[in-house]
């Protein structure tokens, strides 16, 4: 029988390959999306402000907590967690569906902000189901040291969600305060 590491590097190849090897569910595309999104509009280059905030301070934030506060997401939270995000994968992929229908406005600034935003409904929902997939992971692992980097990896996506999620609130506001 093989050990659990070769087992495990079994198991990332195999997804490594069904991700990056399918062009049906490549997510680099979306990836690349949202990084134009946190373009400044006056200097139409990449905002290292929004970089920061987006990506960077949740990142840390993660390892501070994980790592600097020894909070390990147990099996309890990471029950909850898979069942908070699944619900929010759910709730974004019908939000979607609803936004998409305002792709077709005669206003160039709200067509493109209501595409932008689709564009992070998207990116939150597929980190949602990573942080599904990584919650799980972090019940069946009992490796304390594996733990702790899902920790850091569950808590450091569930901080972008957050953002993301605050700023599609914000948009969604926005887009259709305007209308009126």
């Amino acid at each position: 029988m093989l050990d659990k590491t070769k087992l495990l590097i079994v198991i990332f190849a195999i997804i490594a390959v069904m991700l990056f090897g399918n062009k049906k569910v490549r997510v680099f595309p979306l990836v690349k999306k949202q990084l134009q999104v946190f373009k400044n509009a006056k200097t139409n280059k990449i905002s290292i402000w929004d970089i920061a905030c987006f990506v960077i301070m949740p990142i840390i934030l993660a390892v501070i907590i994980s790592v600097g506060l020894g909070c390990i997401i147990d099996d309890d939270l990471a029950g909850v967690l898979t069942t908070v995000f699944a619900f929010v994968f759910t709730v974004l992929f019908g939000f979607a569906a609803i936004l998409v229908g305002k792709l077709d406005s005669k206003n160039e600034i709200e067509k493109q902000v209501v595409g932008e935003t689709f564009v992070s409904i998207m990116t939150a929902n597929i980190l949602s189901l990573i942080v599904a997939i990584l919650s799980i992971a972090v019940i069946i692992v009992k490796s304390e040291g594996t733990r702790k980097v899902l920790s850091v990896c569950v808590f450091s996506l569930s901080f972008i969600i957050i953002m993301l999620l605050l700023m599609i609130s914000k948009r969604t506001f926005v887009i259709y305060c305007n209308n009126k």
